[in-house]
């Protein structure tokens, strides 16, 4: 049976002192060897900002290096297939945001090096508001929400936090609600964190519409859409923290077309700004030699 849409008030008050902030929490993305070294540029600024050092690699990799403010890159000697894959977590992502380099910068630097983006986390701070994780996972146990969302979990950490998960860590978006001033120890404080995970296919998505838009309204509007159309809540602040224009990140049906629309709205784009910011108008000679190789390669794959 199909769950009863609730109304969601529009007079209700907000707490007086709220205050809400967003960022890009936590980027996760590969770029194939074969790129060129144009590809990792953007490490030169990693570089100036700290030291580096190998460390232990995971996820498959057998090398990996770790600057000292938490970015990581890894990547495999002999499997060149494997790309080279960064890690960069919310605390690395704050230190290059003070450093000029924030998450849109990163995601466009990303993008125009074809980047297969893997994990993207956006975070709504909510400073002095009413709304608890326990007042979300009630409500979310008694079905007094809008959205497609089938339900979630309560979860209890080491620390005695509690976060409510709207939707299941195995699928490809998320969002989670939880303690952050508890999370980071931090006394006297009301900070709750609105965090939206998304994986696979929904953060390639995500990362070709922001990094396509170059707005961080952009952002904002993808992420109060996505969240509100998996589970709106019936709170006067969750109401004010998501209030404004909304924007829908849905994934195109066919392959084909999601291919060809990536090409026309991605690449050519970032084709583009790295001839107009290089000068190295020898890249479409370039890429004309490339593609002539890879479609003869393809001939006989097919043969």
């Amino acid at each position: 049976m199909r769950r009863k849409k609730i109304v969601i008030a529009s007079g209700l008050l907000p707490s007086p002192d709220l205050q809400v902030s967003f960022a890009v929490d936590w980027l996760a993305f590969t770029i194939k060897r074969t790129s060129g070294q144009n590809a990792f540029n953007f490490v030169g600024a990693f570089d100036d900002i700290s030291s580096r050092k190998e460390v232990h690699s995971m996820h498959g990799y057998n090398r990996a290096y770790r600057w000292q403010f938490g970015a990581m890159m890894l990547w495999h000697d002999t499997l060149e297939t494997m790309g080279v894959h960064f890690i960069l977590s919310g605390t690395a992502l704050r230190v290059l945001h003070k450093e000029g380099f924030d998450g849109l910068w990163l995601i466009k630097k990303a993008t125009a090096s074809f980047a297969k983006f893997t994990m993207i986390h956006l975070a709504m701070d909510i400073v002095n508001g009413s709304f608890t994780p326990f007042m979300m996972n009630e409500m979310l146990e008694k079905k007094n929400y809008n959205g497609r969302a089938q339900g979630g979990s309560y979860i209890t950490t080491i620390d005695g936090g509690k976060t409510c998960y709207v939707g299941s860590w195995n699928s490809a978006r998320f969002y989670r609600f939880y303690d952050k001033a508890l999370e980071q120890s931090i006394d006297n404080l009301n900070w709750k964190r609105l965090e939206l995970v998304l994986k696979s296919e929904y953060a390639q998505e995500f990362g070709w519409r922001f990094a396509g838009e170059e707005t961080t309204n952009k952002a904002i509007e993808i992420f109060r859409g996505t969240v509100k159309a998996m589970a709106m809540f019936n709170n006067n602040d969750f109401i004010k923290a998501l209030e404004g224009e909304i924007d829908k990140l849905s994934l195109p049906k066919h392959k084909e077309r999601k291919t060809r629309e990536w090409l026309l709205t991605q690449v050519v784009p970032a084709m583009a700004r790295y001839v107009l910011e290089t000068g190295d108008e020898n890249l479409l000679n370039d890429f004309a030699t490339e593609f002539d190789a890879a479609y003869q390669k393809a001939l006989k794959q097919l043969e």
